[in-house]
This record gives C-alpha cells, structure tokens and sequence, in this order.
C-alpha cells in the first residue's frame, strides 16, 4: 500500500504538506504542489485510511441496521429471505457511499437500545421493528433513523420515517382473487396476528365483505406458530381435512410458509391446485425458481424499500436539518399456477 512518505519523496515534499493537501487544508500549500501532489495521489493509487478520516471529521461512518428478531424460523433471522436480501441491499448502497454497516439482531428489544448507545453510530436502519420503538431509538439518540416495514402502533408525531407496503391492499387482491376463481372456504394463515400480517388480514377481510358470490362460505383466520413441528402439525392438519372440506384455499401471509406447505402436501400425494389452492405473500425469489407449481403470490419491491431508506437516511445525516415523509409502496398480485 503507498504511503504518505512515500508520496512525498517523490513529490519532493515534506509529509505534512502531503497530508494537508489530502484533508483540504491548502492555504499554505502553493497551487504547483496541490497539483503534483494530487496527481500523484492518483498515480501511486493512494488510499485514505478510514480509521484517520473518522477520527479528523468527528463521524465514526457506522450505521446500525437492527432487527427485533422472534423464532420465525428455525436457523439464524438472515435464512429469512426477506432479510437477506434487504441486508445484502442495504450493505452495498452503504459500502458505496463510503458508510460501514453494523447488524444487529436480538429478541430482547432493550439489548438493541443498549447497542445503540454503546456504538458511536451515525444513523439506524431499523427492520420491521415496531414505530413507537423507532420512535425511542430517535429519542435515545439524536441522531437520523429510518425503517423498514415498521409496525404502526404509534399516535404521535413521528419522527422517524417508515418506508412500507399497502399491506392492507396486498391481502385484499388476493382473496379478492380467490373468491373469483371460485374457492369456496380460503384459510388465511400466518404466525402473528400484528403489525404488517394484521394489516393483511384486514384486506383479506373487506373483500370478503365486498365480493359478493354464492359460492363463498367461511373465511378463516389461523395462527400456525413460530416453530417448525408446529407448523408441520398445522400441514397435517390441512392434509386430513381436505377430503371433508368443498373448495378449500389457503393463504399464507408470507411465501416461506406457503412453499412449506407445498412441500409437505405434495410429500402426502395432494395435487396443487387441484385438491386445494396455495398462495403466498412477498413474491420471494423461491416462489418461481423452486416451487412447483409456481406460486401465485403479492409481489413487493424490497429493493426499491431499502433504497429509498437508506438514500433518505445519508441524505438526513449529511444535510443536518433536512426531514423526509413516509412513504407506502404499492403492492401487485402474481398469477401462477398454485391456485
């Protein structure tokens, strides 16, 4: 790696006129040695120390992303492929912009204000936390936040900019499309009943309300649990109800658990869609390379998201003063052939 000393003896300088010209501090420095400094530096391929431009700037570059993990899965939070992905997103629009990125995951909300106070962080990114928890992560301290898919359980004014999806719409298309492909009884299903799933019930629901066809009979909502035995015991149980129920589909509100799903009936000899229906939500790069049938899903832009957050979030931080709005994304429904 070239050095300083190395640039200034070609340059026939002192290392301190060297260093000056690369932090900006020209006024003693005449404009011939600016010049033959600087094309040096481009040259030999000099690259600034990060650690030195911290520590002169009063900026650490550090930006917490943070998840409120729960057992949604049964590896590490990142198998979830949302997160990956959002992760993998925001690592490389960071990178790029000269920031460095701390994960931080943990099922202890107080642990994630603990790491925050404890790390010099110029900003967080905070992934489907709940808004009043953004909210005190602002409070606590100071500096710019920004979510992802936050839970709104907060009133007041926020402070924090969430970067979401018309979740409510989401669920609405798909039982909307349901019901017209004729599906009889559709069981909505998922892990929680809050936050962005709630919102997704609550679609499911008023088109229920709306969609006005003889053929409708009963729309259910089903918790199937966090852990794998458990939701493989909520698999069995569609496996032996199919042959007493009419027209059955099921729609699960994220795709991990819809292609579980299809995983485990298509192991016990149930044909998709012919004996039951199975949608998904997220529109996940497995709903099309690996499932079979491909899934009929809820596509959402996670790229577009995490771009947005983390634009408006170095945009916060490196023009003091500066506010930005929420913004809600549009959602859009992907026929395949599992329903």
């Amino acid at each position: 790696m070239v050095t300083i000393k190395e640039i200034a003896e070609k340059a026939g300088v002192s290392t301190t006129t060297v260093s000056n010209v690369i932090h900006g501090k020209t006024k003693k420095v005449s404009p011939a040695n600016i010049k033959k400094i600087q094309g040096l530096i481009l040259e030999m391929g000099y690259v600034q120390r990060r650690g030195f431009h911290v520590l002169h700037n009063d900026r650490s570059l550090l930006i917490a992303v943070v998840v409120n993990a729960h057992k949604i899965y049964d590896d590490t939070i990142l198998a979830d492929p949302f997160y990956g992905k959002a992760v993998g997103t925001i690592e490389q629009m960071l990178r790029a912009k000269g920031y460095y990125m701390m994960f931080y995951a943990s099922d202890d909300i107080d642990d994630i204000f603990k790491m925050i106070m404890t790390w010099d962080v110029d900003g967080v990114i905070a992934l489907t936390l709940s808004q009043s928890n953004c909210e005190k992560m602002y409070n606590i301290i100071h500096k710019p936040v920004v979510s992802i898919d936050a839970h709104p359980d907060y009133a007041g004014q926020a402070q924090v900019p969430n970067f979401g999806l018309d979740n409510e719409n989401g669920g609405y298309l798909m039982t909307k499309h349901l019901i017209q492909q004729g599906y009889q009884n559709v069981l909505v299903c998922t892990h929680k009943d809050y936050g962005i799933d709630h919102a997704r019930w609550e679609g499911a629901q008023k088109a229920w309300k709306e969609i006005d066809s003889p053929a409708k009979k009963k729309l259910q909502f089903d918790l199937i649990g966090d852990e794998w035995e458990t939701r493989k015991a909520y698999y069995r149980h569609l496996y032996l109800r199919l042959p007493f129920k009419q027209k059955t589909a099921v729609f699960f509100l994220a795709d991990f658990f819809a292609l579980e799903a299809i995983s485990y009936l298509a192991d016990h000899g149930i044909r998709i869609p012919e004996e039951i229906g199975i949608a998904g939500f997220d529109d996940i790069v497995y709903a099309f390379r690996l499932s079979s049938p491909h899934l009929t899903t809820i596509h959402q832009d996670t790229e577009k998201r995490v771009e947005l957050a983390v634009n408006e979030l170095v945009h916060m931080m490196e023009e003091p003063g500066y506010r930005t709005k929420a913004q809600t994304l549009p959602v859009s429904l992907i026929i395949r052939r599992s329903v």
